[in-house]
């Protein structure tokens, strides 16, 4: 099974493709998109729809996992800004016929580092550890693969009950 796990941002948006084999999960590829922030949203957001879909294209995963993001009362055009992304995001794999599941940043630590309220380093340990890769150089891309473990486990879990 193919997981591409993927942590919405405009600027940035993480991405992580995990592959699991029975107990053995091995890592395919990771990264972000970056977009310029001096262009227009439409322009990023359309950059951020086409690199995604050569992506999973690329990658041709199972299912995607994506973070679900929130945003604070203090930041409504942030709220704005990410909507847009996700919704190129899910317009991306709707279009490729793949499953989306959203998990939220609560579930990932817990599953992940056991502590709801972990901090990005300690996410990104437990990845590399999991992972068993030295040095994930981007915390977008940490927090992508996060995502795809995260959702692994959320899986694993409903298929043993």
């Amino acid at each position: 099974m193919v997981i591409l796990g993927i942590d919405p941002g405009l600027a940035h948006t993480g991405f992580g493709a995990v592959k699991f084999s029975g107990k053995k999960r091995s890592l395919l590829a990771c990264g972000y998109i970056k977009t310029p922030p001096g262009e227009a949203v439409s322009r990023r957001l359309f950059q951020i729809h086409t690199d995604m879909g050569k992506l999973v294209e690329k990658i041709k995963p199972d299912f995607v996992a994506v973070e679900n993001i929130f945003s604070l009362v203090r930041y409504p055009k942030a709220g704005i800004l990410l909507g847009g992304v996700l919704g190129v995001l899910y317009l991306t794999v709707q279009q490729n016929n793949i499953e989306v599941v959203e998990i939220t940043p609560k579930e990932i630590k817990n599953s992940l580092v056991g502590y709801g309220s972990a901090g990005k380093a300690q996410v990104k340990k437990a990845v590399q550890a999991l992972l068993g890769v030295d040095d994930i150089r981007s915390f977008h891309a940490a927090d992508a693969l996060a995502v795809a473990l995260a959702a692994f486990y959320r899986n694993t879990a409903r298929v043993k009950r």
